[in-house]
């Protein structure tokens, strides 16, 4: 496969709603490639990896998710954006958000990387110099989240070694929510250590009842189709901030 460019990578977008006054809190930017409907993202990262190009394959989804995004109607809301553990420690990464900033006038308070995780690179977490980009990351005012929280084995050491200011759980514990006491249970002690420290954000919300218990335990941000298909920013029925009634 050749070197995906610009054009080959669009965004879609899934909103992430506020549970308290029923309000979008944010955006969640997807990629997809365009005319490969059938693509899995996943292989393409895995593939920019082996040819060494993994860092100018993420930089471009990056630009890209901003490129795609409608700004302006962020408010106080904020747009989470994926990308490796490598591209931040790459020495060419700072000088690249910085262009992003004077290119397209971002606000980076509204702007959240969200780390992924894999095993390939699990030892870059073990690095001083890791912590002290993301650190440098946060005081240019952009915010940090950890994703599939419950997912990888070690997740629990790195939200304590790096207190994220967003944690966000995998779709495993939005799964049948309404009928596992185990599951609400373990939801209940993340909000209670996650409160005063870092946001948090339940994923994979799909039924009316699973909604209705992510709100009875408090759970304060949710994501999932029930309340928002992925979709294109230039479509009129994604451009809101605003409260929804149910």
């Amino acid at each position: 496969m050749r070197m995906l460019n610009k054009a080959d990578i669009r965004h879609i977008y899934q909103p992430m709603w506020n549970l308290d006054g029923w309000k979008v809190f944010g955006y969640e930017a997807l990629m997809r490639i365009s005319n490969r409907a059938n693509t899995e993202i996943e292989n393409v990262f895995i593939e920019a990896r082996m040819k060494g190009q993994l860092f100018e394959l993420d930089t471009i989804a990056i630009e890209s998710a901003i490129r795609h995004f409608p700004l302006h109607i962020l408010e106080e809301g904020l747009l989470f954006i994926n990308f490796f553990p490598s591209t931040l420690m790459d020495e060419r990464f700072l000088t690249f958000v910085m262009n992003l900033i004077d290119q397209y006038s971002i606000r980076s308070e509204n702007i959240v990387f969200e780390l992924n995780e894999t095993i390939e690179e699990e030892h870059i977490w073990n690095l001083p110099e890791f912590k002290e980009r993301m650190a440098t990351l946060r005081d240019m005012g952009f915010k940090v989240a950890l994703d599939d929280i419950g997912k990888g084995a070690a997740t629990i050491q790195k939200i304590v070694e790096f207190s994220p200011d967003y944690i966000k759980l995998d779709r495993y514990f939005s799964e049948n929510l309404s009928t596992s006491k185990e599951k609400q249970e373990m939801i209940t002690l993340l909000i209670e250590y996650a409160k005063q420290k870092m946001g948090l954000i339940l994923e994979g919300i799909e039924t009316d009842v699973d909604l209705a218990y992510a709100k009875m335990i408090h759970v304060p941000v949710v994501q999932g189709y029930l309340l928002g298909r992925p979709q294109r920013m230039d479509e009129p029925s994604g451009l809101s901030m605003k409260a929804l009634s149910f």
